[in-house]
């Protein structure tokens, strides 16, 4: 075999594995989140895969027998814990071979990742079971006034059926259904992104050695985190915590609702979620990275601080700022009759990557300046340069 060739095989076994990843954690989420009740597991899992790579998720539901009536919804959301999980086996992957082919590699996990995207988009549509009660639930909206809330009930007074559905016990056909074109979009776009962070770890060790001493620490963090969702909020905080990693609302984050049902939100157009501009413990998580990666790339290069200050900060700004981007959610809601459509509700909670940016700035640089400080000052230095 030509080395061109096992390159190439390298690369398309990396997407693979990086796709199989996925659709594992995928998977378990759905599977801790018992969502096996609302629909099949297996599409569901090629669904959230497909958020996962950027593809916004289309929601409808009708009356059985006919009637031209359909409520509709999108979901646009990234779920951080599958897209870190897919990028993080890709780029383990794509490194193992050096910087030599890395080129070759990129492009065939490239072109790989981008076809298996588009069979997930194609697999991730189905039907939904609704669970009863879920056309009613509306009606708990205190905050509407009387007659959006009557609408919001009208599922409530059906016939005695055991399904949720409209009056008269009619039943509703629900399904849902992912974007193929985004999901490809998606996927090259982080194939690309992942190929050239491998690059610039292997171009320079500081960055391989800074990006190589946060493995162990994340994990950690994540099972911790984990376990502890489990042990305050039970099964279903559990799962959600795995499929999104909400590291985003540790960001300045806004809250915008419009439409009728808008006054599900106590009638605030926009409410800051969180009581500080940017938490103090996503600050001094980052605060810690900064110090283990300026440490991990002093011991590699130990000269040219000035770099290494400008390298950190960078690293950290644009990753808040991409973490931010991320973070977005979007959701839609509308009602068609005919040919008239009413828009019930458009969600959007927005983390602003500006703010995000600024403070991966400022605390990628303290950190850097924490480690070199900490180094310059240990007692036992003096007696490690006489040796």
């Amino acid at each position: 075999m030509t080395p061109v060739l096992r390159h190439v095989y390298a690369g398309a076994g990396a997407a693979g594995a990086a796709l199989l990843a996925m659709g594992g954690v995928a998977l378990a989420g759905l599977v801790v989140l018992d969502a096996g009740r609302v629909g099949r597991l297996d599409r569901l899992s090629a669904a959230v895969a497909g958020l996962a790579l950027g593809a916004p998720v289309q929601v409808g539901a009708a009356p059985s027998g006919g009637l031209p009536i359909a409520v509709g919804g999108r979901i646009e959301m990234v779920p951080l814990g599958v897209t870190a999980a897919g990028a993080l086996v890709l780029g383990l992957l794509l490194v193992r071979g050096g910087r030599a082919g890395l080129l070759v590699r990129a492009g065939a996990a490239s072109a790989v990742f981008a076809g298996g995207a588009g069979v997930i988009g194609r697999f991730a549509r189905g039907a939904l079971t609704l669970p009863v009660g879920a056309a009613t639930g509306a009606a708990g909206l205190n905050a509407c006034p009387a007659g959006v809330a009557r609408f919001g009930s009208l599922g409530s007074r059906g016939g005695g059926s055991a399904s949720p559905g409209l009056p008269g016990g009619r039943a509703l056909d629900a399904g849902f259904s992912v974007s193929v074109g985004s999901a490809v979009g998606g996927a090259v776009v982080l194939a690309l992104a992942v190929a050239v962070l491998c690059w610039l770890g292997l171009r320079f060790p500081p960055a391989r050695a800074g990006l190589r001493v946060l493995r162990w620490p994340a994990l950690g963090i994540v099972i911790v985190s984990v376990v502890a969702a489990a042990a305050l909020g039970g099964r279903t905080a559990a799962g959600g915590l795995l499929l999104t990693l909400p590291l985003g609302l540790l960001l300045p984050t806004t809250l915008h609702a419009d439409g009728v049902l808008a006054c599900a939100f106590d009638g605030r157009a926009e409410a800051a979620v969180g009581a500080f501009p940017v938490h103090a413990t996503g600050v001094a998580g980052l605060l810690a990275c900064c110090v283990l990666v300026a440490g991990a790339a002093r011991r590699v290069s130990p000269g040219r601080p000035v770099r290494r200050v400008t390298g950190v900060a960078l690293g950290a700004g644009l990753g808040l700022a991409a973490l931010a981007l991320l973070s977005s959610v979007s959701a839609g809601l509308g009602v068609r009759a005919l040919i008239f459509a009413v828009p019930l509700l458009d969600v959007r909670l927005t983390v602003h990557p500006g703010p995000a940016l600024l403070t991966g700035l400022v605390v990628g640089s303290a950190g850097s300046l924490l480690a070199d400080a900490f180094v310059g000052w240990r007692p036992w230095r003096g007696h490690d340069t006489e040796r």
